[in-house]
């Protein structure tokens, strides 16, 4: 019984030292790699950093169940490196085979510098999230809120604004919870953010979140230009339905342009908008 103890304890120390092992030799490629910005770099630099990045990567995949709380540990520990943070939790993503690790995922996208990574990977993580019932409501404040972030979508050839691209996420969440983020960010958020919330609060088209536009623009608490984009907004919306709103109630519409978008494409975008075109006439008529 002894001997088979002893061999017992040797396996288990030999599998920790290994995984420690590991896990200081991620540390040290951490060290030697990352700690760049990406748009400072050239297209030859671009590419040989590319290359150090696939000596971390492909470190980190000769054993996932080690490497997944060594990555965890090294992103939650992170706070100058923003890049190192989304470029490991996509790591993550691509060995978390359980999703187990989503809250790190979660919390290392929090930590994204937009200017820094391509906004359709941002997306897509946050999409991601999301579907999975994450509270993705910071990752969609700060795309609101990065001057001159948007999102090309390398497959159907589009290119978002900050605004178009934030309906993905906000579409996921239910009405009080997009209501309450964009409330915040219009009151609380950089003046980016508060342009860009109140534009999206007023594609909701809710009874709350009209309220609070109109309040705001009565008592001229909305930069002109917010105004201006808002009501140009309206007035193109609500007079360009493509079907009758006749026929149709407001809670069947908002019903269908919620179920709209399945995935990150045109297609879905489109036709959101075109029943923010119906739902905007409904509700005008209403009135």
């Amino acid at each position: 019984m002894a001997r088979i103890f002893i061999v017992l304890f040797l396996l288990t120390s030999s599998v920790a030292c290994s995984a420690q092992t590991l896990c200081e030799k991620l540390a040290k490629l951490k060290t030697a790699y990352y700690g760049f910005k990406p748009n400072s770099l050239d297209a030859k630099q671009t590419e040989a950093k590319s290359a150090d990045l696939d000596k971390f990567w492909n470190l980190a995949k000769t054993d996932p169940d080690a490497t997944l709380p060594c990555l965890r540990d090294m992103i939650m520990a992170e706070n100058n490196d923003p890049y190192f943070c989304f470029d490991a939790a996509s790591l993550i993503l691509s060995l978390d085979k359980k999703e187990e690790y989503l809250d790190v995922v979660l919390a290392a996208a929090k930590k994204a510098d937009l200017n820094q990574i391509q906004g359709e990977a941002y997306l897509n993580v946050a999409f991601f999230l999301g579907h999975k019932g994450k509270d993705i409501s910071p990752l969609a404040e700060k795309l609101l809120s990065t001057s001159g972030a948007h999102v090309y979508l390398t497959i159907h050839v589009i290119d978002l604004s900050a605004i178009d691209a934030s309906i993905f996420l906000y579409n996921l969440m239910s009405i009080k919870s997009a209501e309450d983020n964009l409330f915040n960010i219009i009151a609380n958020g950089n003046p980016t953010g508060k342009h860009n919330a109140a534009v999206v609060l007023n594609i909701l088209s809710t009874n709350r979140g009209d309220s609070l536009l109109n309040k705001l623009m009565a008592e001229n608490k909305l930069a002109d230009s917010t105004k201006a984009f808002i009501l140009k907004d309206r007035k193109t919306f609500s007079e360009n339905p493509e079907k009758q709103t006749t026929i149709r109630d407001e809670e069947t519409v908002r019903t269908e342009r919620t179920n709209t978008i399945t995935a990150l494409s045109d297609e879905s975008i489109e036709r959101y908008f075109s029943l923010t075109s119906e739902l905007m006439a409904i509700r005008r008529k209403n009135k």
